[in-house]
């Protein structure tokens, strides 16, 4: 019996494929001058109103409740005047989709950027897949596009070359991407080309007019790969599972609570009222949490195991509350936050998993699990830390171990569905 040979056609004699391998260039311009105006107005904002990070327990200024009960308030009239005050898919879910509505992808994307200029603890990819994404479901319908699936990858190379450049990573980006697509994986090198190359653009552009970083910018002692290390890795994968079950129960009774207050202006500024107290009284909680886990990497031997425990369920809450508040933001920066904090607590606990191994791998298996990217995320959560290729299989271990159990039992379904 002949067996079936599976090809992967590059099609390279499509007209429209030709047009988008041209126009990516265009959609990493696009995608790294978006990154830009949004890292740099965000990062001006959380700079003026939070400053440095600090650990000390209520240290934080008094007047982040108002600001961000107000703030918040604010957010939902500008999203009900923008014609956007209904329920808002995740960035992730923007991205299976493979689709941004090029009407509403403007507003929302000024939206977000408000939501984190004042302080909401959320990240960027919302944003920036709603530049992005938009800018490249535009093109494709400006450029007659002939099917879904040419529509899709126009969109998603727009997507990708955005995210590639706010996480300073170009094959982050590109990977993340593709592994979301809605597309057959038959088509996986012919979109993936593209991306590549609208995200190595896109990456230029954003390294050279910013300062902003994330990989390598946790200063930790450098690694060393143990054999010992592949055992901690699905042991971290473990631990990954349990922190996602908390997060998982956390989000669930506070997506309860927040439904009971019917009045969306109400919920508003009880909620960002809320998300202020809480990073009124742990400051490592404010903000999307880049520059806040820098400064957890940076000071391991001052910081105590109750402080980051506390840190790490305030971050859960504020996480889920800037979302039910009403503001827009992404999943991956907080989570990161959530995954860096916890693999120093596994650190200081468990002394004999290096600090690099537990970051690296607790950044990497949360978001990896909830997400359902492990391949992009095994190569952020190396990336960020500097282990090196050696650093990979631990790590991959522990992302693949989280991935297998959130993905297949229901109690973690709400928690992936919304992000």
């Amino acid at each position: 019996m002949a067996t079936e040979k599976h090809t992967i056609r590059l099609p390279i004699e499509d007209s429209w494929y030709r047009r988008l391998l041209v126009l990516s260039i265009a959609l990493g311009v696009g995608g790294g001058v978006a990154a830009v105006l949004y890292s740099e107005f965000t990062g001006f904002g959380t700079n003026l109103f939070f400053g440095d990070p600090t650990s000390d327990p209520f240290s934080g200024r008094w007047w982040w409740i108002p600001l961000l009960s107000i703030s918040a308030v604010l957010v939902v009239l500008a999203r009900r005047r923008a014609g956007v005050d209904g329920p808002v898919p995740g960035a992730v879910a923007y991205a299976r989709k493979g689709w941004v509505d090029p009407a509403s992808a403007l507003p929302l994307f000024v939206i977000s950027a408000v939501s984190l200029f004042v302080g909401a603890s959320l990240g960027p990819s919302f944003g920036i897949i709603m530049a992005g994404g938009g800018l490249g479901s535009w093109l494709s319908v400006r450029t007659a596009a002939p099917d879904e699936e040419a529509r899709h990858e126009y969109a998603l190379t727009g997507m990708a070359a955005g995210l590639s450049a706010v996480f300073a990573a170009p094959l982050f980006g590109s990977v993340m991407a593709s592994e979301l697509a809605p597309v057959p994986k038959s088509r996986y090198v012919p979109l993936f080309i593209p991306m590549f190359i609208a995200s190595v653009i896109g990456f230029v552009i954003f390294t050279e007019a910013t300062s902003s970083e994330l990989l390598g910018s946790f200063g930790l002692p450098g690694y060393e790969f143990a054999t010992v290390d592949l055992l901690w890795g699905v042991l971290l994968g473990f631990v990954a599972i349990v922190v996602l079950l908390v997060q998982s129960l956390l989000g669930n009774g506070l997506r309860r609570f927040a439904a009971t207050m019917s009045n969306t202006l109400v919920r508003a500024a009880v909620l960002g009222a809320v998300v202020g107290l809480i990073a009124f009284a742990l400051p490592l909680t404010a903000t999307g949490g880049s520059a806040q886990l820098a400064f957890e990497t940076s000071n391991l031997s001052n910081l105590s195991v109750t402080l980051l425990i506390a840190v790490l369920i305030g971050k859960m809450v504020a996480f889920v509350l800037s979302q039910e508040a009403g503001f827009l933001g992404g999943p991956v920066f907080p989570i990161i936050f959530i995954g860096g904090t916890a693999g120093i607590i596994t650190h200081l606990l468990v002394p004999e998993i290096s600090a690099p191994l537990a970051v690296g791998a607790l950044i990497a298996a949360l978001p990896g699990a909830t997400i359902g990217a492990p391949v992009s995320f095994i190569l952020l959560g190396g990336g960020v830390v500097l282990t090196g290729v050696e650093g990979l299989p631990p790590i991959g271990l522990a992302v693949i171990t989280a991935h297998l159990v959130v993905w297949n039992i229901e109690i973690y379904r709400e928690m992936r569905e919304s992000v």
